[in-house]
C-alpha cells in the first residue's frame, strides 16, 4: 500500500477520464446486446411486449460500469509500474476495450431489431402514439456508439501523446521559462532583527 501512495497518479487520472465515455459506449453497446422485452399474457391469451425488466435494465447498467471499472483498476495497477510512462498504459486498455465493443455493434442491432418486431415503443405503426420504426432506436444507439467509441478513442491517443511528449522534454532536460523572483516591496519594514 505504501508503495502506491509514493506512486504517481497520473494513470489513475488518465483511467478516470477515459472511463466516462468508455462508460456511454458500453450503456450503448450492451443495449444493443442484452436489452429484451418482457412477454406479458393478455386476458383473451395473447402474448404481448412490454419494457424490459428492472433486472435487465441492471445487467445492461451493470456491464457498462465493470468494462468503466476495469479501466480504473488497469490504472490503479499501472501506478505499480516505475516509469513516467505508466501513463500509456490505461490509454491502451481503453482503446482496446472501445475497440471491443464496437466491432459487433452491427450484428448487436440486428438481434436487437428482431427483439423488437414493433419497434422499442412496442406501439403498432398504425397507431398515433407510435414513436419510434422498427430499427430506428438501433440505428440511433449503434450511430451514438461508434461516434463517442471514436472520440474515446481520440482522447486516449491524444493522452498517449502527450505522456510521450512529456517524458520526451523531460529526458531532453527542456525546462520551462525561469520564474523570476518576487518584487521587493517600497517602504516596507525591515524584518531582519536589527
Amino acid at each position: 500500500m505504501s508503495r502506491l501512495r509514493v506512486a504517481s497518479k497520473a494513470p489513475v487520472a488518465v483511467a478516470g477520464i477515459l472511463a466516462v465515455p468508455l462508460f456511454v459506449v458500453g450503456l450503448m453497446a450492451f443495449g444493443l446486446k442484452l436489452d429484451k422485452p418482457s412477454h406479458h399474457l393478455t386476458k383473451a391469451g395473447k402474448v404481448v411486449l412490454g419494457d424490459p425488466t428492472k433486472g435487465t435494465v441492471g445487467t445492461i447498467y451493470l456491464a457498462a460500469f465493470a468494462v468503466a471499472a476495469g479501466v480504473v483498476m488497469v490504472g490503479v495497477l499501472a501506478m505499480l509500474v516505475r516509469s513516467r510512462l505508466a501513463a500509456i498504459v490505461p490509454a491502451v486498455a481503453v482503446i482496446v476495450a472501445s475497440v471491443l465493443l464496437l466491432i459487433p455493434l452491427a450484428s448487436w442491432e440486428a438481434q436487437h431489431t428482431k427483439r423488437y418486431p414493433l419497434g422499442v415503443d412496442n406501439i403498432p405503426r398504425s397507431s398515433a402514439g407510435d414513436l419510434f420504426l422498427r430499427g430506428e432506436w438501433e440505428q440511433s444507439a449503434r450511430a451514438t456508439a461508434r461516434q463517442i467509441g471514436l472520440v474515446t478513442i481520440g482522447l486516449a491517443g491524444v493522452a498517449i501523446a502527450l505522456t510521450v511528449l512529456l517524458e520526451v522534454r523531460r529526458r531532453r532536460g527542456l525546462e520551462g521559462p525561469a520564474v523570476p523572483p518576487p518584487p521587493e516591496a517600497v517602504g516596507a519594514p525591515d524584518m531582519t532583527g536589527g
